[in-house]
């Protein structure tokens, strides 16, 4: 998975992040939290691949993709 691939959620509200990729059930944290994360695959190894949205002014403002063996 690479970056770029979620680059087109840059700047979309909560409400439309939870449209294009699911509800706040699906793995998200707090609807009003600052930080989404949500689980978007594994590798071979076994490390989960995590993306994490940060919210400023009810926007998009920062994406993360992060591979760790631990939960977020």
């Amino acid at each position: 998975m690479k970056k770029e691939y979620y680059s087109h959620l840059m700047g979309k509200t909560r409400r439309e992040i939870v449209k294009e990729i699911g509800g706040t059930f699906n793995g998200f944290n707090y609807f009003r939290s600052k930080t989404w994360t949500y689980e978007v695959g594994k590798t071979w190894l076994g490390k989960r691949i995590i993306l994490s949205l940060t919210f400023k002014d009810e926007r998009v403002s920062e994406i993360i993709l992060l591979k760790s063996f631990r939960r977020y």
